[in-house]
């Protein structure tokens, strides 16, 4: 089966106003041909679904109205991770707002629940004849993190990670692991990128990928497992402005396409796209941007 991963969908501010112009597709119109010809789909959802809460003490806060979740479900998406440092950013009513969100399209969601054990649990897929457990966690800091009676995301600890996915590799035939982690714009996997990703491919999962930093990072093979340390941006309300202050890192990003099969190493292809500066949009990369792109996207041995 083919699985295609994308890192941060950031559905609000700008974004919000452009899907009301133009209607809860906008953001993957010009993408769709990126994002088809797989069996599963699955991103990472920078933000809550809410009309509601009280929008907490931090810098950024993302919240989009519930009705584009539409959105979602008509690119393809199958599932969403739930385990960043935005999916409670207004208050627990948001957490329970975007799982509603997604319920009602039919696009499932995973690292994030009503308490720690909820968080840390696997969203079963199906697909080519094979049960795939995703599982999602988040080494940021400004998580809410989920407690034993208290809502939240689940916290990237080296034993959660482990205890995790061992119970989920004997449960199911594949394994997938989605962390966000990283250091924001730094092009290279950090110390604690490397520790985490390691530990959940030596458990038993056979694929990792990583998200937070905004920019592309390389990727590396770990015994049969294939780990992606950063997907970038996806959807973002990136502007010129942006582009000349911060370069082309968080713009430039790509559908990772990988071939999962029981028993058989996976494999990866890229299919590279470019957030639009004047749409608030991804599209496809043109040919000088695809070469960074893959630059960017290179295997890098072992530290």
């Amino acid at each position: 089966m083919t699985l295609g991963l994308v890192g941060d969908l950031m559905l609000a501010r700008d974004v919000v106003a452009l899907m009301y112009r133009h209607g809860s597709d906008y953001p993957f119109e010009r993408v769709m041909p990126l994002l088809a010809g797989v069996d599963l789909l699955i991103g990472n959802l920078e933000g809550t679904f809410t009309n509601r809460g009280r929008r907490l003490d931090k810098y950024y806060t993302f919240r989009t109205p519930p009705e584009f979740a539409a959105g979602l479900r008509n690119a393809g998406f199958d599932a969403v991770s739930l385990a960043n440092n935005h999916a409670i950013d207004f208050g627990p009513v948001s957490l329970s707002d975007t799982r509603r969100a997604l319920d009602a399209v039919g696009v499932g969601y995973f690292g994030a629940g009503e308490n720690t054990t909820a968080a840390a649990s696997p969203l079963v897929l199906e697909a080519g004849g094979l049960e795939i457990s995703v599982l999602g966690f988040s080494a940021v800091s400004s998580s809410v993190f989920a407690g034993t009676s208290t809502p939240g995301v689940a916290r990237a600890t080296i034993q959660a990670v482990e205890e995790a996915v061992s119970v989920a590799a004997r449960e199911t035939d594949l394994v997938v692991v989605l962390f966000h982690f990283g250091r924001e714009y730094d092009p290279g996997p950090t110390s604690e990128q490397r520790a985490l990703a390691r530990a959940a491919a030596d458990s038993g999962a056979d694929l990792v990928a990583g998200h937070h930093a905004h920019t592309l990072q390389p990727w590396e093979r770990r015994g049969d497992a294939l780990i992606l340390y950063g997907l970038g941006n996806f959807v973002f309300d990136l502007d010129r402005d942006d582009l000349r202050t911060l370069g082309e890192g968080p713009f430039a990003t790509a559908v990772a396409v990988v071939e999962l099969a029981d028993g058989r190493p996976p494999r990866v292809d890229f299919r590279p796209a470019y957030i639009d500066p004047d749409e608030n949009r991804p599209r496809p990369a043109s040919e000088s941007e695809a070469a960074r792109i893959r630059s960017a996207l290179h295997e890098t041995g072992v530290e």
